[in-house]
């Protein structure tokens, strides 16, 4: 158990420590991005982003879950290779023909999206990024198969950069408002995946196979329904918003979801890419039932506290780094942050379905949580605006998560215990409350006031032996081995 905690968490910390730094620069940005572009502008952008998700979760996104499954199937290099191979050019022709589609289309696609055909240039910006986007998931797909997670975050702090100084070269110098914003993109991601498919390529050849595409869409083709699905649960509210508001609500909106996104962006999708490549060798090992279960109280610790330290100071930081005109966007933040602890527990129970590979009926799951969102989305979005959008999310994700454990449970049962998982979040909400009922006139000792109600969150929670005996002193022991690796401190001679 302590040596698989650890190869988690070292994966993990990897993919953690690049969207920590990525979010880290987006967070310094957003007194950039506020200034110059308006909450439209803000809601355009939205907009366009989630139909480009759209379009890659439907046409490619399977493609990549199957990459993993398939290398790790595959023994032999050359199975693994001729694998990843033809994922790779099925991404690749697929891109080819929806970028082709998308520039012949663009004015009345313009028109269906945004409400005007005048846009049309920025959906064909968005077509180009989709062929770009289709190679680049595929590679890193492949990469994280290998469990090569520096290489892999490397690459996105690189798209990262290179985006952040071309936006402040459109943004600013050329003050090209949204089509600075999506050239941008469109650059800076060519540039990293013409030399990571280069690589890629180099690595395992092109060599396409009719067995490895038949593979690929037995396990993915099912999760197109649930990719899908999982965009409803997410996204949708931004079109709801935009027909039942405007859409400079969806810009508020979309700044406030940024940040309940980040414990999605922080927690669960590091966690989720390692995840999905090492439950398959913890299914092979003695009292595996046990380790899963376990490492999932673990998980869910670590998922509720982040969301409580967001939730809690999230008012006080938009206050300092937006203008009015965004400030509402807080009240949203922690319902999000609640849907994405709801999403993590989702993504964990999955492992039962990818064991057994009976991932079929997690496209009726996907369809149920999908007009759960959109019955949601219709009945509180045009009573309650942002708020009903966010409670919409967070209900549909609870309502997704229990339903995937229940089909997995059906076909590789966990023995999860939830006891804790209620006394964890009780807690956590009501911690939450006590914070949001402070409310003085110097923000110093606002913020002061709210610190120590979150720090004193894990003390009340050892107090009342929410932890084990066994568990605080494996978290010692982690800390010192990490502590020691880092040379923060001298490991102890042996006596």
């Amino acid at each position: 158990m302590l040596e698989e905690l650890r190869h988690l968490l070292r994966h993990a910390s990897i993919y953690g420590a690049g969207n920590v730094l990525g979010k880290l620069v987006g967070f310094f940005m957003i007194p950039f991005y506020t200034h110059y572009l308006t909450p439209a502008d803000y809601g355009t952008l939205e907009l366009l982003d989630l139909s480009l998700t759209l379009t890659t979760l439907v046409l490619t996104m399977w493609l990549n879950a199957s990459v993993v499954r398939q290398y790790n199937d595959s023994e032999k290099p050359k199975e693994r290779n001729q694998a990843v191979s033809t994922v790779l050019i099925i991404a690749f022709s697929f891109g080819i023909v929806v970028a082709s589609c998308g520039v012949r289309f663009s004015r009345p696609l313009s028109s269906l999206i945004l409400n005007t055909p005048d846009l049309h240039l920025f959906v064909s910006l968005e077509a180009w990024s989709f062929l770009v986007s289709s190679v680049n998931v595929v590679c890193l797909s492949y990469f994280r198969a290998k469990q090569r997670s520096t290489l892999v975050v490397a690459t996105g702090l690189i798209n990262l950069v290179l985006s952040l100084f071309l936006n402040i070269y459109f943004i600013a110098i050329r003050h090209t408002g949204v089509v600075g914003v999506l050239y941008s993109g469109l650059i800076s991601s060519a540039l990293v995946t013409i030399p990571l498919a280069a690589q890629t390529i180099g690595n395992v050849k092109l060599a396409f196979s009719y067995r490895n595409l038949r593979a690929a869409l037995a396990f993915g083709a099912p999760l197109i329904i649930t990719s899908a699905a999982a965009f409803t649960v997410n996204f949708s509210d931004r079109f709801f918003l935009r027909h039942f508001a405007t859409i400079a609500a969806v810009g508020v909106y979309a700044l406030g979801y940024k940040f309940g996104f980040m414990l999605s962006l922080l927690v669960v999708q590091p966690f989720d890419m390692i995840w999905q490549a090492r439950i398959y060798d913890i299914a092979k090992q003695d009292e595996s039932g046990k380790m899963f279960s376990r490492l999932f109280e673990y998980y869910c610790f670590v998922l509720v506290t982040a969301g409580l330290a967001l939730s809690i100071g999230v008012k006080e930081l938009l206050f300092l780094i937006s203008p009015s005109d965004f400030h509402a966007a807080y009240k949203v933040v922690p319902i999000v942050a609640l849907a994405y602890i709801f999403q993590g527990t989702g993504r964990f129970f999955l492992a039962g379905s990818y064991i057994a590979k009976k991932t079929v009926r997690l496209g009726t799951v996907g369809l149920a949580s999908a007009a759960g969102n959109i019955g949601l989305n219709l009945l509180l979005i045009p009573r309650y605006g942002m708020l009903g959008a966010a409670w919409a999310t967070a209900l549909s994700f609870f309502l997704m998560s229990s339903l995937f454990l229940a089909v997995s449970q059906s076909v590789y049962r966990i023995p999860y215990v939830f006891k804790r998982l209620v006394i964890l979040i009780s807690l956590a909400i009501l911690t939450y409350l006590a914070s949001s009922l402070v409310e003085v006139q110097s923000l110093a000792l606002q913020l002061s006031l709210k610190i120590a109600l979150f720090l004193a969150f894990p003390v009340v929670l050892y107090l009342s032996g929410f932890f084990f005996k066994e568990e605080i002193e494996t978290s010692r022991t982690l800390a010192q081995a990490a502590l020691i690796r880092y040379r923060l401190v001298t490991a102890a001679e042996p006596e």
